[in-house]
């Protein structure tokens, strides 16, 4: 992972939106600024055809009520990971492996999901033994996801019912 200090130039409606969006998830500006240029770019699963939004080529179908929500590629790999330790009952390694290979990513992308990606703070890490110790107890991950993505807590609550029953 390479670090690399920018100055972004946002329109105030903008910057503002950020600003309050980090602030909801509570996460620093920068390391949500981060994660957002990384959700965005960082897509190999959908690519929408050149001017059409790519939320529309990304929806789930397993949204609450028939609705409609388009997770990030770091909660469908966390949500595949999950699926394949606790239902296939695969170890955590072999778990990372099938899902790479599914969502056609490197091994080292879906580690990163599972741990640096959903770090709240950028000076508290979630490492690999904190994942394990959470994917060991499910009701504390989705806990612990539902805080770090607030947005998306019923379709994650939804998802974790569906991967336990």
């Amino acid at each position: 992972m390479k670090s690399l200090n920018v100055n972004l130039f946002l329109p105030d409606a903008i910057h503002n939106a950020i600003f309050e969006r980090a602030k909801a998830e509570c996460v620093d500006l920068a390391h949500y600024c981060s994660s957002l240029i990384i959700e965005s770019l960082g897509s190999e699963i959908v690519k929408a055809p050149i001017g059409l939004p790519l939320a529309k080529y990304a929806q789930s179908t397993n949204g609450i009520n028939g609705t409609h929500f388009s997770l990030s590629d770091t909660l469908e790999q966390i949500l595949a990971v999950c699926r394949c330790v606790w239902r296939d009952k695969l170890e955590f390694a072999d778990a990372v492996h099938k899902v790479a290979k599914n969502f056609k990513v490197n091994e080292t992308t879906v580690r990163d999901k599972c741990t640096r990606r959903i770090s709240l703070l950028p000076h508290s890490q979630i490492d690999t033994e904190k994942f394990l110790n959470m994917l060991a107890q499910p009701s504390t991950l989705r806990d612990y996801l539902c805080r770090r993505f607030p947005k998306y807590s019923g379709e994650i609550i939804q998802r974790f019912e569906q991967i336990t029953a």
